[in-house]
């Protein structure tokens, strides 16, 4: 689809303004796209920079989760008049540029669009289910797949760790032509969260 075009995903439809600036999310060469490697955070409250064409790529569900209600009052819509920005919402993507064209897997994170959590290993550490999107650019088109892939957050009294503590990390598998997820929380790895995301939608498995 042109990325000046309409683009439906599960019957919402995101406005493909954004789809060319998206393009920019992996602008290099990945040369090992093999390598395992911790994947990106992007504040979406008030997206700036990279995190524009992350929060365009979401644009339909952080008006929805924007509509809806405050944590603390279930049923009592935002007051738009005070909801600035898009509260809590955040994501992680990791790109893969293959020169002829650029996939990006990004998983989003709102009060009220992840469906569901993990037990976690830590205190303060939540493992949440959230909304994933694979999007692919190549020769000025655009495509998505809608899925759902595990979001690792932590909390304001989660313990002080070193970097390799709590990270996911994502690699690109040749063989089968899929992104590799691996979520480890407090060093330990995080079985259930273990994916295989395929970049075509018939191999895709979970």
């Amino acid at each position: 689809m042109s990325c000046r075009g309409l683009l439906r995903t599960g019957g919402a439809a995101i406005v493909l303004a954004g789809c060319c600036a998206a393009a920019t999310m992996a602008q290099t060469y990945t040369a090992d796209p093999g390598t395992w490697r911790p994947v990106a955070y992007s504040d979406l409250t008030f997206p700036r920079g990279e995190a524009e064409s992350y929060a365009s790529l979401w644009q339909d569900r952080l008006d929805e989760s924007n509509k809806k209600a405050e944590p603390g009052n279930p049923g009592v819509p935002l007051n738009t008049s005070i909801a600035v920005g898009n509260r809590g919402a955040s994501e992680w993507h990791f790109s893969i540029n293959f020169q002829t064209k650029v996939v990006a897997l990004s998983v989003l994170s709102t009060p009220h669009l992840c469906t569901d959590e993990y037990p976690s290993p830590t205190k303060d550490i939540r493992i949440k289910i959230c909304p994933s999107r694979l999007a692919t650019f190549e020769n000025n088109s655009y495509s998505v797949i809608d899925g759902a892939a595990c979001f690792v957050e932590k909390e304001s009294g989660a313990p002080v760790e070193d970097s390799t503590a709590t990270v996911t990390y994502a690699a690109y598998d040749i063989p089968t032509r899929a992104i590799r997820l691996r979520y480890i929380v407090s060093h330990q790895e995080i079985d259930h969260c273990a994916q295989s995301v395929a970049l075509h939608p018939e191999n895709a498995t979970r």
